[in-house]
């Protein structure tokens, strides 16, 4: 036969310290799991960090290399435009040496020689022997009167004896307009 208790059961009484052990158990449980939780975020965030990191340095590595390629070619470039431009004013004065001399040959007596020829910028200096005083003078009477020369200054003219000749030395500075 089946028998069946109806009698009210006797429970245990669940003690109120046993409640509150449990629930601060419960409590600290729930805790340490958001605490995990909540370090495995941070890490994942730091780790997607760092592999940005990574990434970006790489990228600035081999866009280093692009730009001191870059740097070097602008150097080159800067170099290149140098020699050009030299070239072109090399060019342009190449006229002025050669009208100079062609108009001091024109301009020469025969009574004069040089024995040197000088330039600094537009400064001529020249050095030389005449026969006479007279034709140094109508030198530079000559070198007064040309477009491309100003400012003749007679620096030095002394009387020399040259094989049993007495022949005068000279220097002269003048200022060239080519």
């Amino acid at each position: 036969m089946i028998r069946i208790n109806m009698l009210p059961h006797e429970r245990k009484k669940t003690s109120v310290v046993t409640i509150e052990l449990i629930a601060a158990g419960a409590l600290i449980f729930v805790v340490l799991v958001g605490v995990g939780i909540w370090a495995h975020y941070l890490t994942t965030v730091l780790d997607e960090k760092v592999s940005t990191i990574d990434r970006k340095t790489k990228q600035v590595e081999e866009l280093q290399v692009i730009i001191d390629q870059v740097i070097r070619y602008e150097q080159d470039i800067k170099a290149l435009e140098n020699k050009v431009n030299t070239i072109k004013q090399l060019k342009e004065n190449q006229t002025g040496p050669v009208l100079m001399l062609d108009e001091l040959n024109r301009r020469l007596p025969e009574e004069i020689w040089f024995t040197q020829l000088r330039t600094a910028g537009d400064l001529i200096s020249i050095r030389g022997f005449g026969l006479s005083q007279t034709s140094i003078g109508d030198f530079m009477s000559s070198l007064e009167g040309s477009p491309y020369f100003h400012s003749i200054n007679l620096k030095i003219a002394t009387l020399k004896t040259m094989l049993s000749r007495e022949i005068y030395e000279f220097e002269l500075d003048f200022r060239s307009r080519v």
